[in-house]
């Protein structure tokens, strides 16, 4: 596959008044949960909340379980905060089960950024970091899933240079969702991170 380098024509939108991108602690746990089950919500359950969505969502982002990121070595989360409130986080697996051979090995188990807050430069100011983080880790390269029929944030990951490399099939609570998988390879010049 050939490799797609970030658009450099395009504006780069700049972060709110008084941002911050830092890695989360426990005062963020609350806040995490709420943005999640938002953000996923939005994505998966256009027509309604199924009883197996409102399952998958408050067992997997229940501030129970982002303590548990919190505590596992080989994770990272970042935040991306402003006096406000949260506006989106970054979940990295830096030891990660790849999802096909070569699609590497550290993986961006969730970026998301609060539809309110998206255009603004959130996302990629959280995936300069998550670039960062990978390199320091030694890494060349990192993959992601994302739901097939999420067009604005394939559009998003395509602009800063991720290249779909395969589909993969989301398992929850007796549902699924068609997902792509998308990578980043670090060792070219690609995506600035200054």
């Amino acid at each position: 596959m050939r490799k797609v380098s970030p658009r450099s024509d395009t504006p780069k939108p700049s972060l709110p008044p008084n941002a911050e991108l830092r890695d989360a602690t426990s005062a963020d746990l609350d806040a995490l949960a709420a943005l999640s089950i938002e953000v996923w919500l939005d994505t998966y359950a256009l027509d309604g909340i199924p009883d197996n969505h409102a399952r998958h969502v408050l067992r997997t982002y229940s501030p129970q379980a982002f303590a548990g990121v919190l505590q596992d070595p080989d994770k990272r989360l970042i935040v991306c905060r402003t006096d406000a409130g949260l506006l989106g986080y970054l979940q990295l697996d830096l030891e990660a089960k790849p999802v096909q051979p070569g699609s590497g090995t550290v993986e961006i188990e969730t970026l998301y950024v609060r539809r309110h807050h998206q255009g603004m430069g959130v996302g990629c100011k959280l995936l300069e970091a998550a670039c960062r983080l990978v390199r320091q880790a030694g890494q060349p390269k990192f993959f992601l899933t994302v739901y097939e029929g999420n067009e604005k944030a394939i559009g998003f990951y395509k602009a800063q240079g991720l290249i779909e490399e395969g589909r993969w099939t989301f398992d929850f609570e007796g549902g699924s969702a068609p997902n792509l998988i998308m990578t980043r390879d670090l060792s070219d010049a690609g995506l600035k991170t200054d």
